[in-house]
């Protein structure tokens, strides 16, 4: 084949193959993860839903009591209708843009708006910025505020050849009116993610207001969307309520709410906390040992499944615009409202702070606000161990279940190798078999398929094997009459030189000549013979046929062409239908019809036999053609169904004969699914075959 018309392959091997099947395995564990993610998101559902009936509960036990809320020297109103901002009172507080000590301040969303309002782009929708405020617990007066986003890239404003490239910008505004705030543009810190900025006050503000800018980090830089926090006010400190009179007058009342889970707050209309009950807590720290560690590594990768970091839920969401909204700023006016906030916890699985703010009312008029936090991270202290166990089996049970894939796969490669290179190694340059192929260990289909192997090497070798005999006795066959037509026309050359030779002489050497032809004619004629059968045996198609009837009407024939011998039927079956070659039967039968009048004893019978039985399993016919005669020579026996192999040589009266009568019966067993035999009888020999009595291996059905 030319270079132009060789088709290109793609070169994979069987192991790559299978390593390119194993590539939807990796889906499997981010499919687990996501699993945990939704059962846990479940749970937490039904924990914000119990939460926020909690809720419902306590602020009802404070609805129209007007003296825990409506005193007069207390009536801090809301500062220029800003929104009020959440402060978590924390331990000492770093600015060293690590977010680790903020886990358990609440937080709120900055809402992102697209660029083009009438389609948001696909960074924008991945990009979630949270705001939260704290006071430091250490350093009295100390404030600091968090801005946390989660982002595919940190772009910062470049300058490039004079021109100034747009980038990420952060800017907060601060102050103590609003009309009189100061602003400064901040450089965030990049962390796996996102990016993350801490700000650090040295007096509280009364004001505050964040503006966040997110570009296109691919190289446009061109703005994708924009957050504002709006005007919002710091809730007044806890340690301020020491000199509210109302302060008193809570002292039952908290005891109703020390009952509740998590942290109870309330807050009066202007904001201000007036009571706080309880505590937000992660739970246990987990155990800190190498199946831990590894446990906790593998579930934190479910962060990167995670949804939005905020989820804002509320009855009347069409009532007022959420977006942005603290739970707080929502029940204060006069909207319940649920808040569930993604955290990362240090046991590596998900959780949540869950917010459920209700208001409180007096008659018609809100006069306060009571929220409920709690974190889903101190229900998980008693189960984390059972799911980190759980997590480490699971991963185990994957990696084994990759690595015996890849052994089965590597052991079949291997096995398909060596079977190749055994094939290849059982024939050498010039196609003679000169090996085979090992009996398998293995049972399976590559065990199969090196019997098979093993099969047709065998054949292949029997067939040269078969070749190089024909070969052999044609040298030795043709051999004689070659000499006997040659030697006559010398002879008669060398008479018609002489002219003395008598006509005698001339007729024996004609008779020879002529005798020599005749051999070469049945020789050519024998061969195809057999060339004609094999050829009509591939061709034909099976048909039913009642074998008794056939061996009588062959019976009929044999009679009247080998009379005065008696052939005799030997049948004690009525009918036997068989799908066979009705033309290849009669010619095996008559080849061993042929062979019995050749050896049978003058004037004794020649038996036809038809025989219903059952070989290792499988109903057959054997039909025998038995004679009495001389037995089978010992050294043949095994060879008889050979093609030129023949009894007939031995014999001094034997004429030329090549052996092929006995293989071309064996021919006809074969095709119809079984096998001829010969064997020693008392006082003779009997030869035949046997015929499945359905469909054999190598016929087709007529029609």
């Amino acid at each position: 084949m030319s270079a132009e018309k060789r088709r290109w392959r793609l070169p994979l091997g069987l192991r790559f193959s299978l390593a390119l099947a194993m590539v939807p395995l990796l889906a499997l564990p981010p499919i687990g993860l996501r699993f945990v993610e939704v059962m846990t998101e479940f749970a937490r559902n039904e924990r914000l839903e119990n939460q926020a009936q909690a809720a419902r509960n306590l602020a009802a036990s404070l609805h129209d009591h007007q003296a825990l809320f409506d005193v007069e020297q207390a009536t801090l109103r809301r500062r220029a209708g800003a929104e009020l901002l959440p402060v978590e009172l924390l331990a000492d507080v770093v600015v060293d843009n690590d977010a680790r000590e903020w886990i358990e301040a609440p937080g709120r969303a900055l809402p992102m708006r697209p660029a083009q309002a009438n389609a948001a782009s696909a960074g924008v929708a991945a990009m979630h910025v949270r705001l939260a405020a704290a006071r430091s617990q250490e350093r009295p007066g100390r404030f600091f505020l968090l801005i946390d986003a989660d982002d595919e890239r940190l772009v910062l404003p470049q300058r490039a050849d004079g021109v100034e490239l747009a980038g990420d910008r952060l800017i907060v505004e601060s102050g103590n009116a609003p009309e009189a705030m100061s602003s400064r543009e901040l450089t965030p810190r990049e962390r796996p993610g996102g990016w993350i900025a801490e700000i650090e006050f040295d007096e509280e503000p009364r004001f505050l207001r964040v503006h966040v800018v997110d570009v296109d980090y691919l190289g446009s830089r061109r703005v994708e969307g924009s957050a504002d926090s709006g005007l919002l006010t710091p809730v007044q400190p806890l340690n301020e309520q020491a000199r509210d009179p109302r302060s008193i007058l809570w002292t039952e009342a908290v005891r109703g709410l020390a009952r509740a889970s998590g942290r109870v707050s309330v807050f009066d209309s202007s904001g201000a906390l007036l009571v706080q009950s309880g505590t937000i807590a992660d739970g246990p720290p987990p155990p800190d040992d190498w199946q831990g560690r590894l446990a906790r590594r593998l579930l934190a990768a479910a962060t990167q499944l995670r949804p939005a970091r905020f989820e804002v839920f509320s009855p009347d969401a069409a009532s007022v615009d959420a977006a942005g909204q603290s739970p707080l700023s929502r029940a204060l006016a006069g909207i319940a409202a649920q808040q569930a906030e993604r955290i990362d916890s240090e046991s590596g699985l998900p959780a949540w702070l869950l917010t459920s703010a209700q208001p409180v009312w007096s008659g018609d008029r809100v006069v306060g606000a009571l929220v409920v936090e709690e974190h889903t991270g101190s229900r998980l202290g008693t189960h984390a161990r059972a799911i980190e166990r759980l997590t480490l089996l699971t991963a185990a049970a994957m990696a084994a279940s990759a690595l015996a894939l890849l052994a089965v796969g590597s052991v079949t490669v291997a096995r398909i190798v060596r079977l190749r290179g055994q094939a290849e190694r059982a024939i050498d340059s010039r196609g003679r078999v000169v090996g085979t192929v090992r009996e398998p260990l293995v049972a399976d289909e590559i065990g199969a398929l090196a019997q098979s192997y093993a099969t047709v090497l065998e054949r292949l070798r029997q067939h040269q094997q078969y070749v190089g005999n024909l070969r052999s006795r044609l040298v030795h066959e043709l051999r004689t009459p070659i000499m006997v037509v040659r030697s006559s026309l010398e002879n008669l050359a060398a008479e018609s030189d002489a002219s003395q030779a008598d006509s005698v002489q001339r007729e024996s050497w004609l008779s020879r000549a002529r005798d020599g032809t005749q051999r070469l004619e049945r020789i050519v004629a024998s061969m195809g013979e057999a060339a004609s059968l094999e050829s009509m045996l591939a061709d034909s198609e099976l048909e039913t046929v009642d074998l008794v009837a056939l061996l009588r009407a062959c019976v009929e024939g044999y009679r009247d062409a080998f009379a005065p011998r008696i052939f005799e039927i030997d049948c004690p079956i009525d009918r036997a239908p068989c799908p066979v070659v009705p033309e290849a039967i009669a010619q095996a039968l008559d080849k061993l019809v042929s062979n019995a009048v050749d050896f049978a004893e003058s004037g004794s019978p020649i038996v036809l036999s038809l025989r219903a039985i059952v070989e290792a399993g499988v109903p057959m016919y054997s039909i025998a053609v038995r004679n009495r005669g001389p037995a089978l020579p010992a050294a043949m026996r095994e060879s008889l169904f050979d093609s030129m192999v023949s009894v007939r040589e031995h014999r001094a009266s034997a004429a030329t004969h090549l052996g092929l009568g006995l293989y071309l019966v064996r021919l006809v067993g074969e095709f119809h699914g079984g096998y001829a035999f010969v064997r020693d009888v008392a006082g003779g020999v009997e030869a035949g075959l046997l015929l499945r009595q359905e469909k054999g291996e190598g016929g087709r059905e007529k029609g």
